[in-house]
């Protein structure tokens, strides 16, 4: 029977459903990473750039300039306005290469080491040609890499040399292999700096249990298990706790479990299902197993990432953080629902947007009617430079500024939880945090932590229901006294309670599998996102079974 999304089914499925060009539910078995080997080479081709003039994302001559960006920001004073013009400058500019080193103790203080006095201390003062095109600028002495200021240890560090000059320059190529050799064999991630923030501001224990809900392409998730080991006190102990890493589409599941895999640990499960709707968890005698700490990195309008993707630049719009506000919040309060009493919540996105921001946060707090309580994180992180959220804010589409909510036939696409009123100002969105480009040398960032004071209203929209349960299997094995973890996807799945069996067996390695039942509630099956968006939350494809 086709599926509700458009499309027929592929072959190789016993799912009933079809989504665009194949069905997300059981009509694709190609799940592994060598199935997609032969899908397209691995180059980039100018002629299939995707503008006609050419202006891909590394296009460095395509300009850099949106009126309407900056209308919209300087109304919404996100940034102080005296930093305004070195602000936009910064966007203009390549985003720095950044990396942290994986695991913690004396191994990671090793390879620090290593790093930084034998491969970093080769490049200080040496000179090199300008990025100029050849047209005879003088030469500058290149800055050797450097230690991002907030992050503990000195295990993350970035560095600002474009690919012409790590291929032109030997003492570069060096880092350049380094970089990738050190990242496929998991020593280091590679990762964007405000991209490793929001993985502090949980306070994860070894015991908790952790849901990452939009968690592709893996190097967030990657952190949270590093965090999930890296507090215990002997470090060869398996956690008993565990991280669920979610994503709404398979393919990048498939991604998710090429990027964490190298972790080697047997605490983390990875679940293809949508968000808004991620269901709840109950053990196999029916005990519901509400989450310690939830990370919920949603899909966005990304315009906080302009400096390693200026094609955004053109085709920024308005009504880009505008489609997506709707699924953000819905995002937001499923995460709300699914985390336990005392619980930590962060809410981040790569966007400037208070639209997708603040907005957001304050309609859940509203809508949470006491809940929820946004938490001050001022004094964490203290070398983190960052800006409070911003109290008051506009709401604008393609015909305007739109000043009060009237009804959704008098509004294009707005919804009235956009909308600053009385009850939103007088909320301490000031606790809210964004990182501004310039004062790091980053890209932009927005998170919001928020802990569970109390039960949610009963009056909550529960989530769309689903036809059984949706799990992931992950096998283990001891291979020399080593956990070996091998990953296997797939839309419905039998697994143990992992938590469970560790716990059961001492701490010590569970048996060949490890099974997570998740809620098999009854009723309709999967429906796509109708709120649009992309990304890891959701978005408007057919749902399969």
């Amino acid at each position: 029977m086709p599926g509700r999304g458009r499309g027929q089914k592929r072959k190789g499925g016993d799912g009933d459903g079809g989504g665009r060009g194949g069905g997300r539910g059981g009509g694709d078995d190609r799940l592994l990473k060598r199935d997609f080997k032969k899908s397209r080479d691995d180059v980039w081709d100018p002629a299939k750039s995707r503008k006609p003039n050419g202006a891909g994302a590394y296009n460095t001559g395509f300009v850099k300039e949106n009126a309407n960006f900056e209308e919209y920001y300087k109304a919404q004073k996100i940034v102080p306005e005296e930093e305004w013009d070195a602000f936009i400058e910064c966007l203009k500019t390549p985003l720095p290469t950044s990396f942290r080193i994986n695991g913690s103790g004396k191994f990671a203080e090793d390879i620090r080491d290593q790093i930084e006095n034998k491969l970093f201390a080769k490049v200080a003062g040496q000179a090199v040609p300008m990025d100029d095109g050849g047209k005879g600028g003088e030469d500058t002495a290149i800055e050797p890499p450097k230690a991002v200021r907030w992050y503990p240890d000195r295990l993350a560090w970035q560095f600002a040399y474009s690919r012409q000059q790590l291929r032109r320059l030997p003492f570069l190529e060096s880092i350049h292999e380094f970089v990738k050799r050190a990242n496929e064999y998991g020593s280091i991630t590679r990762q964007e700096v405000v991209s490793m923030i929001p993985a502090f501001f949980l306070n994860i224990k070894p015991d908790h249990v952790v849901l990452d809900m939009c968690a592709a392409p893996g190097s967030k998730t990657f952190q949270l298990l590093e965090m999930l080991h890296g507090s215990l006190d002997n470090q060869t102990d398996i956690p008993t706790g565990f991280v669920i890493a979610n994503d709404v589409d398979m393919k990048r599941c498939n991604l998710l479990t090429h990027q964490t895999k190298r972790a080697n640990s047997p605490g983390l499960l990875v679940t293809n299902h949508e968000a808004q709707n991620f269901p709840a968890i109950k053990s196999r005698g029916g005990r519901e197993f509400p989450f310690d700490s939830i990370l919920t990195d949603v899909p966005c309008s990304g315009d906080g990432t302009m400096r390693k993707a200026p094609d955004i630049w053109p085709r920024w719009t308005v009504g880009n953080g505008n489609g997506l506000h709707p699924l953000q919040l819905k995002i937001g309060m499923r995460a709300a629902q699914l985390l336990k009493m005392g619980g930590r919540l962060v809410y981040s996105t790569c966007t400037f947007n208070p639209i997708e921001d603040e907005a957001v946060v304050a309609a859940m707090l509203k809508q949470a009617k006491g809940s929820l309580k946004l938490l001050d994180m001022s004094g964490e992180l203290p070398l983190l430079r960052r800006v409070p959220g911003v109290k008051t804010w506009e709401v604008w589409d393609k015909f305007g500024k739109h000043d009060t909510f009237d009804g959704p036939e008098e509004k294009n696409k707005l919804h009235a939880t956009m909308f600053c009123d009385a009850e939103s100002a007088a909320l301490p969105l000031e606790r809210c945090m964004r990182v501004l480009p310039h004062q790091d040398d980053t890209g932009g960032f927005f998170i919001a932590v928020m802990e569970k004071v109390a039960d949610m209203p009963a009056d909550l929209e529960p989530p769309k229901k689903l036809r059984g349960p949706i799990t992931v299997r992950t096998d283990l094995t001891v291979v020399d006294d080593s956990v070996k973890v091998t990953f296997t996807l797939c839309n419905l799945f039998e697994l143990r309670e992992e938590r469970a069996a560790l716990a059961a067996n001492g701490g010590k390695a569970p048996g060949p599998e490890a099974e997570l039942l998740l809620d098999s509630m009854r009723g309709g099956g999967r429906r796509g996102n109708q709120d649009g968006g992309g990304g890891s939350g959701g978005g408007g494809r057919g749902g399969g079974g």
